[in-house]
């Protein structure tokens, strides 16, 4: 007995099987203001503290890029006090 199979066909399956998939969940990161530290977490895990507030979302925009270039998304959700220039310490040095 003989089977006879072409893999264009196997080819053709694969790629639909492939088309019907969701998605993968963006990464979430979160930045939050608490206590005077900028928290940082990916997907719920923690991924750094900073004393201020430019690092934590140079970090964040960083790691955000790093996921949209490997295939994946990214969310990001800023949690408690609004960020401001005037009140963070980096950007005035005088408090």
């Amino acid at each position: 007995m003989t089977i006879k199979i072409e893999t264009t066909d196997l080819e053709r399956r694969g790629r639909n099987a492939d088309a019907a998939r969701p998605p993968p969940a963006p990464t979430l990161f979160e930045v939050a203001h608490r206590g005077g530290i900028w928290e940082v977490t990916k997907d719920g895990r923690f991924y750094g503290h900073y004393h201020s507030q430019q690092p934590a979302f140079d970090a964040v925009e960083a790691a955000a890029h790093a996921a949209v270039a490997s295939g994946g998304s990214a969310d990001i959700l800023l949690r408690g006090e609004r960020p401001c220039r005037e009140t963070d310490a980096a950007f005035n040095p005088r408090r």
